[in-house]
């Protein structure tokens, strides 16, 4: 591995170090952020402004799962900045690994000729034998690393499919009326009815008005039978 790809990887480590402290700054802005609007809303119900508070209620229930998203994605930029420097870490130790063993074997060839021509002997082997103990624990361990990077990366997968679909900024009015008959109870106010008419409710069709029926009077029906009996005349 050369210095290029290694000041790369320290790159993408300090990126992702970066990412996972914008976010708990973005969930610690957005939690500060509750006591102000909790108190905004107590004064709107003291004051009766019953459609007001709805609203701000709303925003503070926002807010409030926007930050607990938030902080779910800085756990995962932590745990991926933490995966990001494990893997640097075995990167620059099997870099530093393999060029002390290039120093060693010049070291040996300078200190003995005769082993000149012992790599060409060595190339006629199997390729584990040409390694230490040491060596293969190495490619073991990068082995098992790579196994895990993959594993990671597909369960990191599914933690971001499963954040997505369960933390959503949309609010019910169950949750609505919930928060603010909380606040309500710890400013010792009473909710009146005009809570429900802050809430949008879907008007309710018309009734039909009763068919008015067109039956005659008895004055009319006095008429109909004198006019009969002039007609039999």
């Amino acid at each position: 591995m050369s210095n290029r790809q290694l000041a790369r990887d320290m790159q993408v480590e300090f990126q992702a170090r970066f990412q996972a402290k914008q976010a708990r700054r973005e969930a610690t802005k957005a939690s500060k952020q509750d006591p102000v609007l909790k108190k905004q809303i107590q004064e709107l119900l003291k004051k009766g402004d019953t459609q007001k508070a709805y609203q701000k209620a709303k925003v503070l229930l926002s807010k409030q799962a926007l930050a607990q998203q938030m902080d779910q994605m800085a756990d995962m930029a932590e745990l991926s900045a933490a995966q990001i420097q494990a893997n640097n870490s075995m990167n620059r130790m099997t870099h530093m690994m393999a060029s002390s063993s290039k120093v060693m074997n010049v070291a040996q060839k300078n200190t003995n000729p005769e082993k000149a021509s012992l790599p060409t002997e060595i190339e006629k082997r199997p390729w584990r034998e040409m390694l230490t103990g040491r060596q293969v624990q190495t490619l073991v361990t990068l082995e098992q690393f790579k196994q895990q990077n993959e594993e990671y990366a597909m369960s990191n997968g599914i933690y971001q499919d499963a954040i997505t679909q369960s933390t959503s900024t949309q609010v019910g009015e169950d949750a609505v009326h919930e928060l603010l008959g909380k606040l309500a109870d710890d400013a010792g106010i009473e909710l009146s009815q005009e809570l429900n008419k802050a809430t949008p409710a879907t008007a309710e069709p018309a009734t039909a008005a009763p068919a008015q029926t067109n039956d005659p009077t008895a004055e009319e029906e006095d008429a109909l039978q004198q006019r009969l009996r002039a007609l039999r005349a």
